[in-house]
């Protein structure tokens, strides 16, 4: 489908590195051999956040023994708009299961619920340093083109953008356990037609 009416969106499709499974993730897992990725990206059907399905079955810790050592993996996660939603408590469980390197950063969308979505980045544990995911190791250069792209990007394109899907509002950054007054908007069933 992303190749028929996406086409810009699926130009990665043609790197002769990409080697695409449409499969069950948790039982494609279970076949791998422990340390067999760099990187597992996960396009969940529903943003995790703490007691999510996902913490509650063998699903990370399959993630966690199919990457290498100082291996990352991005998932979804919860706005942290999210009444309900601790940063601080995913983050600890993600450092509980991943061994390694836990952030949690966030960007818009305008089309999903209070326009901000949440990505979880986790790294295994390595000998080497800890991943840090606030600073890459390639530089962002606005002006270069990347793989198999057709022009420069327009969004993401620059180390102060990247950089800035981590800085989180001081509630945010409160222990899980803490009484934090809300301040948000109450829950209301909203109906999107």
């Amino acid at each position: 489908v992303y190749k028929e009416y996406f086409p810009e969106i699926a130009i990665g499709y043609e790197d002769s590195r990409v080697i695409l499974h449409v499969c069950d993730g948790s039982e494609y897992l279970k076949t791998v051999q422990s340390g067999t990725f760099d990187a597992i990206i996960i396009d969940a059907f529903d943003p995790i956040r703490p007691g999510h399905d996902l913490f509650e079955g063998p699903f990370f810790e399959l993630v966690a023994k199919a990457l290498r050592p100082g291996g990352a993996m991005c998932i979804q996660a919860e706005s942290l708009w999210f009444q309900q939603f601790s940063v601080q408590h995913l983050i600890d469980d993600c450092h509980r299961i991943f061994k390694g390197s836990a952030s949690y950063a966030w960007t818009t969308v305008p089309t999903y619920p209070s326009g901000v979505i949440g990505f979880m980045l986790c790294s295994t544990e390595s000998e080497g340093p800890s991943v840090d995911f606030i600073h890459p190791i390639n530089p962002i250069d606005p002006d270069q083109i990347f793989g198999v792209a057709k022009g420069p990007l327009k969004f993401y394109n620059s180390a102060e953008v990247h950089a800035a899907a981590f800085c989180l509002p001081t509630f945010a950054k409160k222990p899980a356990h803490s009484h934090i007054p809300s301040t948000r908007w109450p829950e209301a069933n909203i109906c999107q037609c």
